[in-house]
């Protein structure tokens, strides 16, 4: 009965969702949402690189970006603050977007937009095996009643694209093997959002995974090359100087840290932005995320007896935790996380959902997983208020830590691979 009523939560709070994105894109028109949305930063890049501004230093040029922007939004009526939302991805982002600007605003914003749902869909159903079958309805409609999800949507952003990373490097390490290497081209493939890969590179050499460490800077050197051939040589320095002279841009060009949800943010919210303190949160946060990956590698395996028994039950290992873990720690230790890059927690979510319905667990802790997904709502209700989805983010990691820590002789490590897929 609280499953039937909570799914019917759940599908109500979808409709809502998908209704407010179409009132908020009807309401202002299709051309002016895509002119006002996050989709003008991609399409100011497009068209910077379309016009022949490939160097880097052209690209990152705030001058000739601001310059670029207005005439895109002349006769529109949109205005930022400063006049300008910059492009601060990497180049080859400009270079993928520079067709946008061969098409009206609308129908390129339509385009992209499609492009990253669909990769959404992808991920959602590369994730399904993380739960039993009676209960992968849930995946479904968590993912679309989570707020970030709506938000990247509506923004035209391409966070979808980091969680499919995500989540490829997740399927490639569970399968093992030569499969390593192509976890490791799969995370590369999070390079569009460098700062947010960070951890898992580190996760991986934690792990001693060279071949997936050589998929990726393989993968890694293939892109700076092919870069090069138009950004020029020097554009990894030209481009983390445009990253650090933004983030010192407080309350400016779109750096307001005090709406984002990490540490830096919730710090900013109470008046207590103080870089030595953030630091050793930062520090704590990762200590902690060590220390429960090398207690729970440090358990005993399964026996094959109770890995043939366990097979087929087994589908959140120590493996998916870790991930799970290092993916929340990546969200409240970075300094730059904007609401639709929380879109990645998408893949702790059902990694914690899968251990709960794992372990047996009574459907009121899988109801309070699920609740959480109404945390970004609180943005609608604005400060101080809104930390307390940051509150969440904490309690799941926490949950991930404890989970490794206390619980990793349940985690069987050595579970079958491959029926997994």
């Amino acid at each position: 009965m609280k499953a039937r009523l909570l799914t019917y939560a759940l599908t109500a709070l979808v409709a809502i969702l998908i209704g407010l994105r179409v009132e908020v894109v009807a309401s202002r028109g299709i051309e002016t949402h895509a002119l006002k949305a996050d989709y003008i930063v991609f399409l100011t890049g497009g068209t910077l690189f379309a016009q022949g501004h490939h160097s880097a230093a052209e690209l990152y040029n705030i001058v000739l970006q601001s310059s670029v922007q207005q005439q895109l939004l002349a006769g529109s009526g949109v205005k930022f603050v400063d006049g300008l939302l910059p492009f601060v991805h990497p180049p080859l982002v400009a270079a993928v977007a520079s067709p946008l600007s061969a098409l009206s605003p609308a129908l390129g914003f339509i385009l992209w937009d499609t492009a990253q749902l669909l990769l959404l869909l992808l991920s959602l159903w590369l994730m399904r095996p993380l739960l039993p079958v009676g209960e992968r309805y849930w995946l479904w409609l968590g993912a679309f009643a989570f707020f970030p999800v709506y938000q990247s949507l509506l923004e035209g952003q391409i966070s979808p694209t980091l969680l499919l990373s995500i989540v490829l490097l997740w399927r490639c390490l569970r399968v093992g093997g030569a499969a390593n290497w192509w976890a490791g081209v799969s995370l590369a493939l999070g390079l569009i959002k460098p700062h947010l890969i960070i951890l898992f590179v580190i996760y991986l050499l934690y792990k001693r995974n060279w071949r997936a460490l050589s998929g990726f800077t393989v993968s890694a050197a293939a892109l700076y090359l092919l870069t090069t051939t138009f950004a020029g040589f020097d554009w990894p320095f030209v481009y983390l100087n445009t990253l650090g002279w933004l983030n010192a841009q407080i309350n400016h060009y779109g750096m307001l840290p005090q709406v984002m949800f990490n540490w830096h943010s919730l710090l900013a919210r109470f008046g207590l932005d103080n870089s030595l303190l953030l630091g050793a949160l930062i520090a704590l946060t990762l200590i902690a995320l060590g220390y429960a990956c090398w207690r729970s590698d440090s358990a005993p395996t399964s026996t094959p007896a109770q890995e043939a028994g366990n097979s087929e039950r087994e589908r959140v290992g120590a493996l998916e935790l870790q991930l799970a873990a290092t993916t929340l720690a990546t969200a409240i230790t970075s300094v730059y996380l904007y609401t639709h890059d929380l879109i990645m927690l998408l893949f702790s979510g059902a990694v914690l959902l899968g251990w709960a319905a794992q372990q047996r667990w009574p459907i009121w802790i899988s109801t309070l997983l699920i609740a959480n997904l109404l945390a970004p709502m609180l943005i609608f209700v604005g400060q101080p208020l809104d930390a307390l989805f940051v509150a969440t983010i904490l309690l799941a990691f926490a949950a991930s830590i404890y989970i490794l820590t206390y619980a990793p002789a349940q985690l069987n490590p050595a579970a079958s691979r491959t029926q997994f897929i």
